[in-house]
């Protein structure tokens, strides 16, 4: 089947977006949640997806806005307890047309003029929610999916409560948020938290075979063990050099002294026009080894260090978000990046 799909901010040429999914991988036990409260009749009228980017939170959004939309006939069971959809199944195709009646996917909106997107979801995309309502009848199911939460500005976020605070009937708000921290707390107040897990491996591993039959297993494999759990992570290492940048990420993060010079050549590098991609895979495999590391030094009984590694993480996440939204410069940004953690580490040791 061949759709036209509406393009999004972090699209990833030729690879399927989270609409086109016909099987919801590796997300066979949030899926359970959802049905059973379906099921049950305790179906909370928003739903806050949590978890970090490129696990599939979005997908499984649109897979339960077709299964309330399309209804039982768009299941197909699987062998790893996967939901699948009929490729031809016409609530699958509107709503990745951004034409269903009762479908409205709110995200970063395209610039007014010449090519690019919003940095941000503003309040007019979040007001568009109120012409949806209105112009729907509550017969069916009316799905909302804001995508990421954490892209929206303060007033987008403030209608967006108040929304909530009066959900129209019969209407639900899927909310896939990254960070937390970039939520407003009134909202997580009002909605359900289904928290994701990063995806394992062997899952990875499988959505990457299918989206790159002719590569080798040995990339496949390197891949997946690079990925941190995100399909999305994955799909960069195979398709932008991910896998040697994430060996120049190791460099930078590396647990020894710090190498200025490749530090500041790195910088220049991903400085340079047309280096999105590999900005984003070094700023996630940053990250990733960030929180890895707090992780490992509270279990082995190192607190002090795990807190320190862990406000760094709170604190850096911020200050890469506001960048992004403010076109700052990537090469202060890493470079501050850097001078922070060695700092973290000489003051921890």
């Amino acid at each position: 089947m061949t759709l036209t799909i509406v393009a999004g901010h972090d699209d990833i040429a030729d690879i399927p977006t989270p609409a086109e999914r016909i099987t919801l991988l590796g997300r066979a036990a949030e899926w359970g949640q959802l049905q059973s409260a379906l099921t049950d009749g305790r179906l909370h009228h928003a739903w806050l997806f949590q978890g970090p980017e490129g696990i599939g939170k979005a997908t499984t959004a649109y897979a339960f806005a077709r299964r309330l939309i399309g209804g039982e006939g768009v299941l197909v069971d699987q062998a790893h307890g996967e939901p699948s959809f009929h490729e031809d199944h016409p609530v699958l195709r509107q709503m990745a047309q951004g034409s269903h009646p009762n479908f409205l996917h709110i995200r970063r909106p395209p610039m007014d003029r010449g090519e690019g997107f919003r940095t941000q979801i503003t309040v007019d995309e979040v007001r568009r929610l109120n012409h949806f309502f209105r112009s729907t009848a509550a017969d069916n199911w009316r799905v909302a999916l804001i995508d990421p939460a954490d892209d929206m500005n303060r007033n987008a976020a403030n209608a967006l409560l108040k929304i909530l605070e009066e959900p129209p009937e019969r209407s639900i708000f899927l909310i896939v948020n990254h960070m937390p921290g970039r939520l407003l707390p009134t909202i997580r107040s009002r909605a359900r938290t289904l928290r994701f897990s990063p995806l394992s491996a062997e899952a990875v591993a499988r959505g990457l075979a299918a989206s790159f039959p002719e590569q080798d297993a040995s990339s496949i494999t390197a891949a997946a063990k690079l990925s941190g759990g995100s399909l999305r992570s994955a799909y960069h290492q195979i398709v932008s050099g991910g896998l040697e940048i994430m060996q120049e990420v190791d460099k930078v993060y590396g647990a020894g002294r710090t190498d200025w010079r490749h530090v500041h050549a790195l910088a220049d590098s991903l400085s340079q026009k047309g280096r999105e991609e590999a900005w984003g895979l070094v700023r996630d495999g940053l990250f990733d080894r960030l929180a890895q590391d707090a992780r490992r030094a509270v279990t082995t009984g190192d607190q002090r260090l795990g807190a320190a590694l862990a406000e760094f993480w709170r604190s850096e996440t911020g200050r890469w978000q506001d960048a992004a939204a403010f076109n700052l410069d990537r090469k202060q940004t890493l470079i501050t990046f850097a001078s922070g953690l060695a700092a973290v580490r000489e003051k921890n040791r």
